[in-house]
């Protein structure tokens, strides 16, 4: 009969759990991935939660498992605890530039310390120079600081990177209108409304400042 020398059973009996244990963490990451997309959100914050205490994740995946329960939380307005996840992801992947952009995004809409928005959102784009999300809201904070020039060159350069994303074109109608530029905030507002999708419509349809320029009729 074959016999293994003692020293190689213990081996492979002290790797077998933690070979184990990886994979359910594992699975517990993809699963909590999946069920964020679906819109799960409480159940997507505990099972992200389950992969990062259980501490098998890479590096990395644990950058990207904070972040997204950062999302989640978000969505409980749970906004002190989202933005540790957020800060959590970028200590773990100073390169990661969703997370930057989502420390800029809760700065702008929950604290309005559009100082830290801004430098999140510098971050994020000198990580990458294409990141039309971050262009759209730098412009925002730029036009909080009443730098209207600097916010539409912001706009303007996250349409020509995403040419067809509604949200920004409404964002820019809205900066339009507060500028007092109506031909090209209703110009805006149409794109926005020809892009949007159906549930997007009813939800722009209901803003009275949209309302107001008459493109949904």
């Amino acid at each position: 009969m074959l016999r293994f020398p003692k020293y190689i059973c213990l081996v492979l009996l002290l790797l077998l759990p933690v070979g184990s244990a990886a994979a359910a963490e594992l699975k517990d990451f993809e699963f909590a991935k999946t069920l964020l997309a679906e819109g799960e959100w409480a159940a997507a914050m505990n099972f992200f939660g389950l992969a990062i205490s259980d501490g098998g994740l890479t590096r990395k995946q644990l950058a990207v498992a904070h972040h997204l329960r950062g999302v989640s939380r978000a969505k409980f307005n749970k906004h002190r605890l989202a933005l540790r996840d957020y800060k959590k992801a970028t200590a773990l992947d100073r390169g990661y530039v969703a997370a930057w952009w989502s420390i800029c995004n809760h700065h702008i809409a929950v604290t309005a310390q559009l100082d830290e928005a801004l430098a999140a959102c510098n971050r994020a784009l000198s990580l990458d120079s294409n990141h039309a999300p971050s262009y759209a809201l730098r412009a925002e904070v730029m036009h909080g600081k009443g730098r209207t020039n600097s916010a539409e060159a912001d706009f303007a350069e996250a349409i020509r990177l995403d040419p067809k994303n509604w949200s920004v074109y409404f964002k820019f109608g809205l900066f339009y209108h507060d500028t007092e530029q109506p031909a090209e905030a209703k110009k805006n507002f149409a794109t926005a409304y020809k892009l949007a999708p159906a549930h997007a419509r009813r939800q722009m349809a209901a803003v009275p400042v949209f309302q107001g320029y008459g493109v949904s009729q």
